[in-house]
């Protein structure tokens, strides 16, 4: 789904959100720039703690993981040397891109759709939620997708709206070109997370993923591969065994709502990642839902060339999501 720029960036790229599984329709676009770049793509996150890289190269037979780490940095955008230096050490250079906004640069709201044909629906939506955002709508760069038709029941057509300053996209982008990479996508966490999770909602039966960052966590509502429902926990990495409760109760609520407005049947799973230990959260979701609840290990989802330790999977998960991507812009396309 292609984000429109004004004039002056759209001689230099297009960006785009990944569509939600079967929930969206994509209209990609890209600026081709034939450069000796790395085969398959690489995803650039910034986590709050500095920036995590992943690259994901196609083989005959599956996805391989080629790259994965994580570089801590108090101020990533003066660090450029640094970084650049870490894509060439890997062998990225020109790779095709994936940029993750970080948590704090968009919004994404859940609104009713406008009636209006496809074509007007961007600009209607941009006149619908402009007050719903923190600065002026005329600044903001936007995209949406659509929920499955017989999410609400099929009482209301819904869409998530993901709503970014131009200027804030823009710098990021400049950077992810300053590095030596190639940025033709960007995304937001919930949807890269996607790419991971799919595959395991392939029934009408809920699936719940219950990411946890290190300033805010968010939940996955997935029903027949489609995403039905997803916002912002307030539960951290770094919140204290006191703080489980808390997060259990939030998650409640949403396979609550999920079950009594979105009118889906109950969530039966629960996936919690990063890959979590045997801890006070994981005890508390255990003795308080009444789920099937695992934690994702990405070492037995993913062919990988690199060890993907406990520590390095709690920085870099949602970049070896993004990394999986399979839609991409058609090269050359307008």
């Amino acid at each position: 789904m292609a984000l429109t720029l004004d004039g002056k960036r759209r001689c230099r790229y297009i960006v785009s959100f990944i569509s939600a599984g079967t929930a969206g329709v994509d209209r990609l676009r890209s600026l081709f720039r034939p450069k000796a770049a790395a085969k398959g793509l690489t995803s650039v996150v910034w986590t709050g703690e500095g920036v995590a890289l992943a690259h994901v190269r196609d083989s005959s037979s599956q996805p391989e993981l080629t790259c994965c780490l994580h570089i801590d940095s108090r101020d990533p955008l003066s660090d450029v040397r640094r970084f650049k230096e870490a894509v060439d050490a890997n062998d990225l250079s020109a790779s095709r891109t994936v940029l993750v906004l970080p948590d704090n640069s968009y919004q994404l709201l859940l609104v009713e759709r406008p009636d209006v044909p496809e074509e007007e629906l961007t600009q209607a939506l941009r006149w619908r939620v402009k007050d719903l955002v923190s600065f002026d709508i005329e600044e903001a760069v936007l995209d949406y997708f659509e929920l499955p038709d017989d999410a609400y029941r099929g009482r209301s057509s819904m869409v998530y709206v993901v709503v970014a300053q131009q200027s804030k996209v823009d710098r990021l982008v400049d950077w992810c070109e300053e590095i030596g990479l190639n940025p033709e996508v960007v995304d937001v966490p919930e949807l890269a997370l996607l790419n991971l999770t799919e595959d395991l909602a392939d029934s009408e039966a809920g699936l719940a993923v219950f990411f946890i960052d290190s300033r805010n966590s968010s939940v996955n509502l997935l029903s027949d591969s489609a995403l039905y429902f997803t916002r912002h926990l307030s539960y951290t990495r770094e919140s204290g065994p006191e703080s489980a409760s808390a997060a259990v109760l939030e998650l409640q609520r949403s396979l609550d709502y999920y079950e009594s407005q979105v009118g889906k049947p109950p969530c039966v799973r629960l996936l919690v990642m990063p890959v979590q230990d045997e801890s006070a959260l994981m005890e508390e979701l255990r003795f308080n839902l009444p789920l099937d609840i695992h934690s994702l290990n990405l070492n037995t989802l993913i062919e990988s060339r690199i060890e993907l330790s406990q520590a390095l999977q709690q920085k870099t998960t949602v970049a070896v999501a993004a990394a999986l991507r399979t839609e991409l812009p058609v090269r050359g396309a307008r």
